[in-house]
């Protein structure tokens, strides 16, 4: 009789299949694998045991449909059965928008006005009104803005680059991001005087990075670019706050078209620009 796998194993498994037929970032394969390590069950149990198992563990629709999308993929790659578990992921939709609605709502009487924002961003200098900057005008991702200064734009770059031109204008180009498979390559022309003025502050030579590490390398590591670059926004609030409080600005002042350019400088779409950074979706 054959020996039965682990959950460690079906998701090793699953995910050296999944790397290889999609981009899967870093942190969902840790995520994968920290979930497979903390279920008390195993992935091919039946479905009414998992969901027993999975509702006795977990009160939060979120991390139930986390998990559940993850047993649903590796379950489905070993033949096995999914429906029911599809049925109840299905089910969480309506809790969590509500879930979403009220948690936007706590934190818009938490985050501080976009003039405080916009006050603060001018009184910073180099490295931190660059990446400010960016966050604020063009609602970049912190992988976004993990970017090499170039002189010229390489041919198959898979990188994300900076350049100066003509000094007097500066363009990103984008091509490693987290929905880049989806929307394509990115290209920002920044025309900021003083953005201009702080990049060339920093005395960057062909082929440095913005953010390195301390040896000049790529910082490489998620969670470290993530933590350096959380430690340098205003008031540690992070890109994430800070698009919100932009968009519900935006949104206040109808600028819809201001919101459609940062659609396309973040990568995603109107819809979940509106659903998921709109401090107004949690009023009634």
């Amino acid at each position: 009789m054959p020996k039965k796998k682990t959950n460690s194993d079906l998701i090793d498994t699953f995910i050296e299949k999944y790397k290889k037929e999609k981009n899967v970032s870093e942190g969902t394969i840790t995520t994968y694998k920290n979930i497979g390590k903390s279920l008390p069950f195993n992935l091919m149990s039946s479905q009414p045991t998992i969901i027993k198992k999975l509702k006795d563990l977990y009160s939060n629709p979120n991390t139930l449909q986390l998990y559940l999308n993850m047993i649903i993929l590796v379950r489905r790659e070993n033949g096995e059965e999914t429906d029911k578990l599809i049925k109840l992921r299905n089910s969480l939709r309506e809790e969590i928008q509500k879930m979403r609605k009220e948690n936007l709502t706590k934190l818009d009487d938490k985050l501080p006005s976009v003039e405080h924002i916009n006050n603060e961003l001018e009184k910073l200098k180099g490295q931190k009104y660059i990446i400010n900057y960016l966050m604020i005008n063009h609602a970049l991702r912190n992988k976004d803005i993990n970017l090499k200064m170039v002189n010229s734009i390489p041919e198959n770059g898979e990188e994300n680059y900076i350049l100066i031109k003509n000094n007097k204008k500066v363009k990103l180009y984008i091509t490693d991001y987290k929905t880049e498979k989806k929307h394509g390559d990115k290209e920002i022309i920044i025309n900021n005087s003083k953005f201009i003025k702080e990049l060339k502050s920093l005395d960057l030579n062909n082929g440095d990075y913005l953010i390195p590490m301390k040896n000049g390398d790529k910082i490489k590591n998620i969670t470290t670019f993530n933590d350096k670059i959380l430690r340098m926004t205003i008031d540690n609030l992070g890109q994430n706050k800070l698009v919100k409080i932009i968009i519900k600005e935006l949104l206040n002042n109808k600028d819809f078209k201001k919101l459609e350019t940062l659609s396309e400088n973040r990568g995603t779409s109107m819809a979940v620009l509106l659903k998921s950074y709109n401090l107004h979706n949690g009023e009634d």
